[in-house]
């Protein structure tokens, strides 16, 4: 009996999550960083805050071109930052809050260039904006 109510529920759990991955658009496809360019972003970054150096709370942060702009998940517009850090980067309020999130940005650009061989920032930024006519 109790396996019987695991598999329907593991079931309805399974169905659920094929029914949102079918509804995501193209554009959130393209945004989000897949499961191998996540794994490459923490290896590269050695699972730090490439910031602060913070271990624990990490998420991938978009850089050059941000998710709310059809910035592409890969590996050359991501970095691991601590939430504090992404919340910063994101979200600044007030004066000392933006002077820093300026600072965090400008970091993580300097990191990726170094790290990615980016020459030409202006072309990587083209590549890394959804097209929806295009992609």
């Amino acid at each position: 009996r109790d396996l019987c109510a695991m598999m329907v529920c593991y079931t309805t759990i399974y169905a659920k999550k094929r029914v949102q991955q079918a509804m995501s658009s193209k554009r959130s496809q393209w945004c989000e960083f897949d499961k191998p360019t996540r794994k490459y972003i923490q290896k590269r970054d050695m699972d730090r805050c490439i910031y602060c150096g913070r271990t624990g709370a990490l998420q991938i942060a978009h850089i050059f071109v941000s998710r709310a702009h059809g910035g592409k998940g890969d590996a050359r517009n991501g970095v691991l930052l601590c939430v504090w850090c992404h919340n910063i980067l994101d979200n600044p309020i007030g004066d000392a809050a933006c002077e820093r999130s300026a600072n965090i940005a400008k970091h993580c650009r300097k990191y990726l260039q170094r790290k990615e061989h980016i020459d030409d920032v202006d072309t990587l930024c083209k590549e890394l904006i959804y097209d929806k006519w295009k992609n």
